[in-house]
């Protein structure tokens, strides 16, 4: 098999069987944490990033994939995924209960918006087209995995008779061949050279809107092969994927038609974050309490959003989501599976010391330093001995000077014409060195002597910043060379040096290659975060500990920001649909609220700033708006 970690879109996996070899029960966990039914009796709203797992989820829970997965439950591995899939009730007693079919959403669906009717039409005929090809692919799953389509039964809902005699579900081919014309009817309205008019659409066109979401209840089907227990129930599911794709209006059509609570059909609605306003985005990354027109979240519909917070329980979550994918990818490749590697061994490097010449170089910094402080012998040792004495020499030195300067801001100016005999010298207090801390230290030996900083498996799912495909693409160039060392016969582990200078290239490598509508000026944003962040960070004293990797506003100034934000709205927008930016609103710090701008996990990488969340630096919205009208 070719190397999975160059391919990243599950797209390109269009084997069912090969596609379970590689897809990690842990993002499903993730998605389905709470009330599991919901999500099959409303509408699910699925917004992320690109890459975020979207289509990845799509495509496990479909109908085709499933039966595939449970045909083949000898392995391990998809052992997890029928037990994930059962805890997320698509299963039953290793039987399905859900027929999925995933809709992408492809150019032709939004050529409706630009028919010449009016908006009742051009809506009318987008909803005859999405019901009628997730009609045709249910039966299309269906008829792959074996069954017999004129022996299935399609359950209509009750007090529908007449509605199910239109769409015709007493005859399972004749409604498959209805669907078939109403999509046909529709796709030649839209291809056609000159559209035919409103009043000739009553005869080229569908004699009504196709509302088979409204009466198609379940399917019973017969026996499939390979699956014990006889006829199946089957309930529903229509993902419609990359919505973002639609024009707005018809975002906002489709969001409120799949809203209704009338229709039974389960369906997900899965989008980019850039396919709704800016203003509207800032609303779902705040999970809104309530929807338009009366429809109520958690009630009518559920937001599910991709990329959660920052608590420790969802880093430790991703980390564990990753290191499985990770793990299933290695699988596949022969030459690394044949030798037992696994990608967060080859990463446990041991942290490296400075060359002696940089450690003398550390030294005279510190001595110089502590000359400047004028503190005693007795108190510099007393410094020292807060320090933690399992550290590598070098980090000692960078600590008892960050200490030093610390203690220097601390200690009061002696006046100008004080007693001949100085007081005697109080001992301060002994002073917490942390693991922040201790970061901290690190990154400045990292900028002043370009020791290495970025390696460990943890600190390559941290630089992916919650995104897997982001995830996969670094650690597919770590892999890359982890597979020519064993191919050469040598050691696979990357010692750290490798790694971060990998690392570091690889991020900086996206980020050139980013080339989304106003890429530019999203750079320029960066540019601006990261020199405040750096000031912040190298600072002799190291104020934020570990530094800062955000910049944050007063909460006040967002409210305003809709009017004056001016070429920072799109620009902001495209920042947070692409991963370069996360925004963090109403954040509590110094008895104050702010919103914080804070940089993705490919900005954080590239420029030396630390992934701890929380550490930012003061502005306002004023000098964001210059930054990108340079």
């Amino acid at each position: 098999m070719d190397n999975p970690f160059k391919k990243r879109a599950t797209e390109y996996f269009e084997d069912p069987a090969s596609l379970i070899l590689v897809l990690s029960p842990e993002p499903l966990r993730r998605f389905f944490e709470g009330n599991v039914s919901a999500y099959f009796d409303r509408l699910v709203t699925v917004v992320g990033t690109p890459g975020s797992g979207k289509t990845s989820i799509a495509r496990l829970v479909e109908f085709d994939t499933v039966i595939a997965l449970l045909r083949s439950l000898h392995s391990k591995d998809h052992k997890d995924l029928a037990q994930t899939l059962g805890e997320c009730e698509m299963l039953a007693d290793s039987r399905p209960k859900i027929l999925a079919c995933r809709l992408p959403t492809t150019s032709d669906v939004r050529n409706i918006w630009e028919l010449p009717y009016s908006v009742k039409i051009r809506h009318g005929l987008l909803r005859s087209l999405i019901q009628a090809r997730a009609v045709l692919g249910w039966l299309r799953k269906l008829e792959g995995v074996g069954v017999d389509l004129a022996r299935i039964r399609i359950i209509a809902r009750e007090q529908s008779e007449v509605q199910a005699g239109l769409i015709r579900t007493a005859d399972p081919l004749a409604f498959r061949a209805h669907a078939r014309a109403v999509e046909e009817k529709v796709f030649k309205i839209i291809t056609a050279l000159v559209p035919p008019s409103e009043r000739e659409l009553a005869t080229s066109g569908p004699e009504t809107t196709y509302e088979a979401f409204q009466i198609i209840e379940s399917f019973l089907v017969p026996e499939i092969s390979g699956i014990q227990g006889g006829e199946l129930t089957l309930r529903p599911l229509c993902i419609v994927d990359d919505a973002h794709e639609l024009h707005p209006d018809q975002y906002s059509e489709v969001d409120l038609w799949l809203k209704n609570r009338e229709i039974k059909v389960a369906r997900w609605l899965m989008t980019r974050v850039d396919a709704v306003s800016p203003e509207a985005l800032r609303k779902a990354l705040q999970v809104p309490e309530s929807g338009q027109f009366g429809s109520t979240k958690d009630r009518d519909w559920i937001l599910q959003l991709m990329q959660r917070g920052t608590a420790a329980t969802e880093k430790r979550a991703y980390r564990a989501t990753v290191k499985d994918i990770a793990r299933r990818y290695i699988d596949q490749m022969p030459v690394l599976r044949r030798r037992g590697v696994q990608l967060d061994n080859c990463l446990a490097a041991a942290s490296p010391e400075l060359t002696a010449g940089q450690f003398k170089d550390l030294e005279k910094s510190v001595l110089t330093a502590a000359k400047a402080s004028g503190f005693s012998h007795e108190r510099l040792d007393q410094i020292r001995s807060w320090i933690p004495s399992n550290l590598g020499a070098d980090e000692k030195l960078a600590l008892t000077r960050i200490l030093i300067h610390r203690e220097m801001r601390r200690t009061p100016q002696a006046e100008l014409f004080a007693a001949e005999t100085p007081a005697p010298e109080t001992l301060p207090e002994p002073r917490n060195v942390g693991s922040q801390l201790i970061n901290g230290a690190a990154l400045q030996l990292f900028h002043e002597f370009g020791k290495p900083f970025y390696y460990s498996f943890e600190c390559l799912a941290d630089a992916s910043g919650e995104n897997i495909e982001q995830f996969i693409h670094l650690a597919g160039v770590l892999v890359d060379q982890i597979e020519t060392r064993v191919v050469r016969g040598r050691d696979p582990n990357l010692d750290a040096k490798a790694q971060n200078s990998i690392l570091i290239e690889a991020a900086k490598g996206a980020i050139r290659s980013w080339n989304f509508p106003h890429s530019s000026e999203v750079r320029r944003l960066i540019e601006f975060i990261v020199e405040r962040c750096k000031q912040r960070t190298l600072a002799p004293n190291a104020p934020l500990d570990d530094g800062a990797n955000a910049f944050g506003i007063p909460q006040t100034d967002m409210e305003r920001f809709q009017r004056d934000g001016g070429k920072l709205v799109p620009v902001l927008h495209y920042a947070l649909a692409y991963n370069a930016i996360t925004l963090h609103e109403s954040y509590e710090c110094k008895r104050k609220t702010w919103c914080l701008f804070q940089l993705g996990g490919l900005p954080i990488l590239a420029n030396g700033l630390t992934f701890s969340k929380g550490g930012f630096c003061e502005g306002s919205l004023s000098e964001l708006i210059e930054s990108v009208a340079k």
